[in-house]
């Protein structure tokens, strides 16, 4: 039977507090202001935060343990903002060239 490997579990469970975290923060919120909890594109765009973070620690720390489960953890907390990071550092003629 095959096991998440720690780091990717840990990974995940950094993106799960975060998805965690944007749940009570949004039920601050006015209720027009709220997240479609019944929409299907809440729970993908959840699921892929999770992906994300599962990449990430695969990427990371495959051939590698650290052995410190918090930077796992903070790895894949961090995932989403780590990619926006790289997509909005690109060179803008590599953006234009993606446009057209």
């Amino acid at each position: 039977m095959y096991s998440i490997p720690i780091p990717i579990f840990c990974c995940l469970l950094g993106a799960i507090a975060v998805q965690l975290v944007k749940f009570i923060d949004d039920s601050r919120l006015l209720p027009e202001d709220r997240p479609n909890y019944l929409s299907p594109l809440y729970y993908i765009r959840g699921g892929l935060m999770l992906l994300l973070a599962a990449i990430f620690g695969y990427i990371y720390f495959e051939d590698e343990t650290i052995g410190n489960k918090v930077i796992y953890f903070h790895t894949g907390a961090t995932a989403p903002i780590i990619v926006r990071a790289m997509v909005n550092a690109l060179p803008t003629s590599i953006m234009s060239r993606i446009n057209d």
